[in-house]
């Protein structure tokens, strides 16, 4: 699966999962915090979809993986 692939299908996932807009969402929008706002729930349930879509674990890694849809595919494409 490419880095493109993943980019997608995680944006895919937050647009109709997350509800978040898809207008607002571009692959170097922050997530968390100042970002669109996503909480630990929302966190939680991202962990779950990419240990489940990808087979990669992300429990426990430094926050900096999350900044953004570009940094947790650059994370799923290196741990796959």
């Amino acid at each position: 699966m490419t880095d493109t692939e993943i980019k997608a299908q995680l944006k895919e996932f937050f647009v109709n999962e997350l509800g978040v807009d898809a207008d607002e969402l571009q692959y170097d929008t922050i997530l968390f915090n100042e970002g669109i706002g996503l909480d630990s729930i929302d966190s939680i349930e991202l962990v779950a979809f990419i240990d489940e879509k990808f087979g990669v674990q992300t429990s426990g890694i430094d926050k900096s993986n999350f900044k953004n849809i570009d940094s947790l595919a650059a994370y799923i494409v290196a741990h796959m």
